[in-house]
């Protein structure tokens, strides 16, 4: 029993290389939306913070950041598309 309890985490991180090796096109989607979700999410903060908005005046300076830099919204949008592709 401790044998098998061992190799669980050994067994489930080759599950999910094999699905990496077998889905690139995903993972790299994926990977590219979370990024560019991060990214965006770091700049809207520091462009709260600088600015000293609450949080009824956050959509407007949300929608501001995002317009700014369509580019990560269209990863966003791409990446979690990737999901879909079949």
């Amino acid at each position: 029993m401790l044998s098998r309890m061992a190799t669980l985490p050994r067994r489930s991180v080759v599950r999910a290389l094999q699905w990496i090796n077998d889905n690139p096109l995903t993972t790299a989607g994926l990977t590219m939306a979370a990024v560019a979700s991060s990214y965006l999410l770091v700049l809207i903060q520091g462009a709260a913070t600088e600015a000293s908005t609450n949080v009824v005046n956050l959509a407007p300076l949300t929608l501001s950041v995002v317009g700014d830099r369509p580019a990560y919204l269209l990863a966003i949008v791409v990446g979690v598309g990737m999901l879909w592709r079949d």
